[in-house]
């Protein structure tokens, strides 16, 4: 007998992920995360729009302010082949990052469709163009890797992780590797349970400012589709 054809994908899709954490006594600490994600597939077109927002107090004192946005496009091209151009904003002025604007162009492929297992790679190149709360602004070329793995263990019950190293064409020193990992499971139609771990490492350090080359994030909350 042969097998029916997949169900196409709904037309439009939004995601919206809720973090909050708040404690007090000894430590007072409040911390948002918020992300939400709005998709839309018209045909051969997926048309992409992210925003996050993580924001973080301690004893009254702002320690994490990180702001994300992007739009992205992707058209396929043959089975599996998807030419893909984005446009990504970023502020996170701990990571001495006072704007980050970044255009990119490539080209994604299907390796492993699903519907258990699903393998996305992608190359491309772009621009960065970013500043310094000093104002110190850096302009350069880049390259792109990225992988994108998502294993289902049962319908809407999965892990994911997307990894992408960004490498400057200017300087080798300059590279960075974004890492997004998240475990998700139902609770309700509609709403599920979400634990996530975010790390954005940098090899070159913005500026004397900034101690650290990596910023991790580990958030637990709830996840609503609709």
């Amino acid at each position: 007998m042969a097998q029916a054809p997949a169900a196409p994908p709904p037309l439009t899709r939004t995601t919206v992920d809720l973090g909050f954490v708040s404690a007090s006594g000894n430590t007072s600490i409040r911390t948002l995360s918020l992300a939400e994600q709005f998709v839309l597939q018209p045909g051969p077109w997926k048309f992409t729009q992210v925003f996050s927002i993580v924001n973080g107090y301690t004893n009254g004192t702002e320690t994490a302010n990180t702001i994300r946005a992007g739009l992205r496009g992707d058209r396929t091209l043959v089975d599996h082949m998807r030419a893909y151009a984005s446009a990504l904003y970023e502020r996170n002025r701990f990571a001495g990052i006072a704007r980050r604007f970044e255009e990119q162009v490539g080209l994604s492929w299907g390796v492993l469709p699903g519907p258990r297992h699903v393998v996305d790679l992608e190359a491309g190149a772009g621009l960065n163009q970013q500043a310094t709360p000093a104002a110190a602004v850096t302009d350069y070329w880049l390259g792109r890797a990225a992988v994108h793995y998502r294993f289902t263990f049962r319908p809407n019950t999965y892990l994911d992780e997307k990894l992408e190293v960004l490498q400057s064409l200017q300087a080798s020193d300059n590279r960075r590797i974004n890492s997004d990992f998240a475990v998700v499971a139902p609770l309700a139609k509609g709403i599920a349970l979400r634990l996530g771990h975010t790390l954005r490492f940098q090899n070159l350090l913005p500026d004397s400012t900034v101690q650290f080359h990596a910023d991790q994030t580990v958030s637990a909350g709830l996840q609503i589709v609709f």
